[in-house]
């Protein structure tokens, strides 16, 4: 039976489905608007916990899963969200044991999952320029990350600008503003044959990168496609079945290419 241990992570669910991510220390206190949870009433107990707060609020301890991990964790740069880091793994159709290549780490979110993709056999090796990202997208994976899975990543604080040190890659992912500034810097290290995919957040970029692959890089790279992804939830309350009242809209489009021998 897996229980909860100091140092673990927690995701504390109230009465109003309200979710808390707490990490687990030996006499610590979680303190939120209905009371105080004490740690000690958390850890050496089994994972679906049900406790009570000092104001008598009933909530569930449970092991977060990483979809709910990374909406709750610490950011500095925006995460993608699960809706679209799900497509991405299967557009770029991560396997277990691939290399591939991440240019814009952000706050961890799809660094995670790619690594449970690739799994100990694999490798990720993700840059990003931005110094603060950087040291909190390592300290948000070091959080989550199993132990065995640590030799399977590499995280730098450098700028794609300034070149790829690494090659061989079956797989590249750049969540960047203007990732068509880098593909000759990708297409150098990645594998005939491998998948690249481009991740953006508006109409005027998907332009711009669409422009320089239909003058320079036609010959060198087929497109798949360009993909979007809407998220609506439904609710039942009662008799009554219908759409929740909020959704999931746009966030991101996702630009698929594979490349040419």
């Amino acid at each position: 039976m897996s229980v909860f241990k100091e140092g673990d992570t927690a995701l504390l669910i109230d009465s109003k489905g309200r979710k808390y991510l707490i990490y687990l220390k030996k006499d610590a206190i979680f303190s939120f608007h209905r009371g105080n949870v004490q740690i000690n009433d958390i850890i050496g107990k089994p994972d679906g916990l049900k406790i009570t707060s000092s104001m008598g609020e009933k909530l569930i301890a449970f092991r977060p899963t990483l979809e709910e991990y990374i909406l709750k964790m610490k950011r500095g740069a925006q995460i993608i969200y699960p809706k679209d880091i799900s497509r991405i793994l299967t557009l770029l159709d991560v396997f277990p044991g691939a290399k591939v290549f991440e240019a814009g780490t952000g706050s961890g979110a799809l660094t995670l999952y790619l690594l449970r993709a690739v799994g100990t056999a694999g490798k990720v090796i993700s840059y990003e320029k931005r110094e603060d990202f950087h040291e909190r997208a390592k300290i948000n994976i070091e959080k989550f990350i199993s132990p065995d899975l640590k030799d399977a990543l590499i995280l730098k604080n450098k700028d794609l600008s300034e070149g790829i040190d690494e090659i061989d890659f079956d797989r590249a992912i750049l969540d960047l503003t203007e990732p068509w500034l880098f593909l000759d810097k990708v297409l150098a290290v990645l594998k005939p044959g491998g998948i690249l995919g481009c991740y953006l957040t508006t109409v005027l970029q998907i332009y711009s990168l669409m422009e320089e692959f239909e003058k320079n890089y036609s010959d060198t790279l087929y497109k798949i496609g360009i993909f979007e992804l809407l998220e609506r939830k439904w609710e039942k309350e009662g008799l009554s079945l219908r759409p929740a009242l909020r959704m999931v809209a746009h966030t991101g489009f996702i630009v698929i290419f594979r490349k040419l021998s």
